[in-house]
């Protein structure tokens, strides 16, 4: 990296850390494909997180969910069949995981999440001792603390505790940048920070750069999940190239909203998964 690039990140980074707008503002300039072109893309994607839908079954579907719950309900969800293939590929692999996350959805709606989680720790014990296993749950309703009162006490459980389909910190996610203009020439193989944070997602159609993407694959049915692990040299590029272009995130975090929003990719979207859902080949 030259002097000049140097100085322009480190530079960067400052203003992003002052000031939300500036932050939204910042990350919208390096994604612009001649910025990109020039720099080094700030996203990679990990290998050592994984964020699992096992479910796409919710009991609050919330306003804007990034998995459209509520937009697109559906009773789809994972195996258990499915769950050892991805625990056989991992050992065959070497992957040593830091962090397993079952989601959905809400996840301890999922019938077998017990058995789920026992297969995990199996996992765990014998090929990788330092992984974290996490069942991310809204903490709402008796039927989700009961499933979440019996779960081993080596599991450790994000609980958000909502309350109400309306979040306050929930972002405009079906806001397709795609569909706004001054996204005309954005690089959206650069991908956001969600891959990295949260982890490359599974879903029961395979695995995609994060758990959003594939939650974005079963609405517009483009059916590229990939159907093995990847190995850390897939940046899954290809993906990012797809799915970014639809996904709110992408804009720089984009703000709170609380009233559903949307734009006309993802109303076009929705009204077609009703009329026919697409039909994507499984994991």
């Amino acid at each position: 990296m030259t002097f000049c690039e140097r100085y322009f990140l480190g530079f960067a980074k400052r203003f992003i850390l002052r000031h939300a707008l500036l932050k939204r503002a910042c990350l919208f300039f390096l994604v612009q494909k001649p910025v990109t072109r020039l720099l080094k893309p700030p996203f990679t994607r990990t290998s050592k997180i994984i964020a699992i839908d096992i479910t796409y079954v919710c009991n609050l579907k919330c306003n804007n969910c990034v998995r459209s719950c509520k937009q697109a309900p559906t009773s789809q969800r994972m195996t258990v069949e499915q769950i050892k293939k991805f625990i056989k590929e991992s050992i065959e692999n070497n992957n040593r995981w830091e962090r397993i996350r079952l989601m959905g959805g809400e996840p301890t709606l999922h019938p077998d999440l017990l058995k789920i989680v026992q297969l995990l720790l199996e996992y765990k014990k014998k090929y990788s001792p330092e992984a974290v296993i996490e069942v991310v749950t809204n903490g709402h309703g008796k039927t989700v603390n009961n499933i979440l009162s019996k779960l081993p006490k080596d599991i450790e459980i994000s609980n958000s505790a909502k309350d109400s389909p309306m979040q306050e910190h929930f972002l405009a996610f079906n806001i397709a940048p795609r569909d706004l203009k001054h996204y005309r020439f954005a690089d959206y193989s650069v991908g956001c920070r969600g891959m990295t944070v949260s982890g490359m997602g599974l879903t029961p159609y395979g695995y995609y750069p994060c758990a959003v993407s594939g939650g974005i694959d079963r609405i517009f049915g483009f059916n590229i999940g990939r159907k093995k692990l990847p190995l850390d040299d897939d940046s899954m590029k290809d993906q990012r190239e797809k799915f970014c272009q639809y996904c709110g995130r992408f804009r720089g975090m984009g703000g709170w909203v609380k009233e559903e929003v949307m734009s006309p990719t993802w109303k076009n979207a929705y009204a077609s998964y009703k009329s026919k859902k697409p039909t994507l080949s499984l994991y």
